[in-house]
């Protein structure tokens, strides 16, 4: 792999550590390539950082895997100061539209989001994680190591030496973890010992199916359907052939599922069979082996601990993984190495850089978390009366007060 055109491969910043004598930050070591991890590689690059991001799997096409997921404003407007954008946006579908529904095909909202596009000057798309990840990639080029699973490091006051489990190591002045929520990284700087993530109660089929036709889903509308039982759906077009699909069962709904005799496509069709068209097409078009299950889980904000440490420093689901009920999860990633990288360069030393980086990220993060997990539990619901009351509840506030809250977290940010 090669950086694309016009990618920054300035060496040698002058990025200082702030104690008398200390020599300047030229090198910077990433662990984890997912899309945190090769945004904040692309952010440091572009600060004139000389970076390599490692990654445990071996294979590159097992990091173009993953269904399709959404980007808002807040995220385009972040990768436009990586020049990012315009690329991204070619490779997704524009949501012009975000519909919430009940289970009986009742709208209960429905938000325009095309005029907050053009007020913002920035889209809010669908697209696959695997396009988003090749983009990526191509920027970082040659400077992603496979097969390299990092099992520990160490720091001093001249680096951080960080261990592989091959027995290989790689010294450099600064580390990121950007992997994942179960970050060896994290346990670490821990010293072994973490809080297990929470787990939010439910679980998150995954899918891309190959269905054409505008008249079975139409392009342009992120669809969110809300049921009975602990039930949900959500649905969109990515592009002529396809449509992505999340059904999101409540540990009461699966637990009725009978995994032994029967496969996930069946179990879907089965759990889904009453409700409104589309959702019985599109998982009768959906293949086994592409629906993954996810258990969602995240960190309480109450439960963290500080971001970094000495050279090392977290971003991501390191730092702060959330449940997928605001669509944020990427989105808050993408902001992190775009802040981290613009600290580094503008502050002049780690320890200012570092701090700086928490301090502009962390109330918002903590909101974002706090509030994806609040509107997961209105999913869990599952008698008639609760339910009924939740769809009352969501028709009365979600076309309004509810929408106008979630546009002034998701554009409440500073670089």
């Amino acid at each position: 792999m090669t950086p694309a055109a016009g990618t920054p491969r300035t060496r040698g910043a002058a990025v200082t550590l702030g104690a008398a004598g200390s020599r300047p930050v030229r090198s910077a070591v990433v662990i984890g390539a997912g899309i945190g991890g090769l945004t904040t590689a692309i952010g440091l690059r572009r600060a004139g950082i000389d970076v390599t991001v490692h990654e445990r799997r071996t294979e590159p096409g097992r990091l173009l895997t993953g269904g399709g997921f959404m980007l808002w404003h807040n995220a385009f407007v972040a990768l436009r100061r990586l020049g990012l954008d315009d690329a991204v946006a070619k490779v997704s579908s524009e949501i012009e539209f975000h519909e919430f529904r009940s289970d009986r095909g009742r709208t209960l909202a429905r938000w325009a989001i095309a005029p907050e596009s053009r007020r913002i000057g920035a889209p809010a798309v669908a697209l696959r994680r695997s396009d988003l990840n090749a983009l990526l990639l191509e920027h970082v080029g040659d400077d992603v190591e496979l097969g390299t699973q990092c099992s520990g490091f160490t720091q001093d006051d001249e680096g951080v030496t960080v261990r592989f489990a091959d027995g290989s190591t790689r010294r450099a002045d600064i580390l990121i973890g950007a992997d994942g929520m179960r970050s060896a990284v994290r346990s670490t700087l821990r010293h072994g010992h973490d809080l297990p993530p929470r787990y939010a109660g439910y679980t998150a089929w995954q899918a891309i199916a190959r269905l054409p036709g505008e008249d079975v889903v139409p392009s342009g509308t992120f669809f969110n359907l809300w049921g009975r039982g602990g039930l949900r759906f959500l649905y969109c077009r990515l592009n002529e052939e396809e449509v992505y699909w999340d059904a999101i069962t409540s540990d009461g709904a699966s637990a009725a599922f009978d995994m032994f005799r029967k496969d996930r496509r069946t179990v879907m069709r089965e759990s889904y069979a009453d409700w409104p068209d589309p959702i019985p097409a599109i998982l009768a078009a959906t293949a086994e082996e592409a629906i993954l299950p996810i258990d969602i889980a995240d960190r309480p904000p109450e439960r963290e601990s500080a971001w970094s440490h000495g050279r090392v420093c977290l971003v991501g689901d390191a730092a702060h993984p959330m449940t997928l009920n605001l669509s944020q999860g990427a989105g808050q990633a993408i902001e992190d190495g775009v802040v981290l990288a613009e600290r580094l360069a503008a502050d002049g030393d780690i320890a200012t850089a570092f701090a700086r980086y928490e301090a502009l990220r962390r109330r918002r993060v903590d909101a974002m978390v706090r509030g994806a997990y609040r509107i997961g539990l209105l999913g869990t619901l599952r008698g008639p009366v609760s339910c009924g009351a939740r769809d009352l509840f969501m028709r009365a506030f979600f076309g309004t007060f509810a929408r106008k809250g979630t546009y002034r977290l998701m554009m409440d940010f500073e670089y």
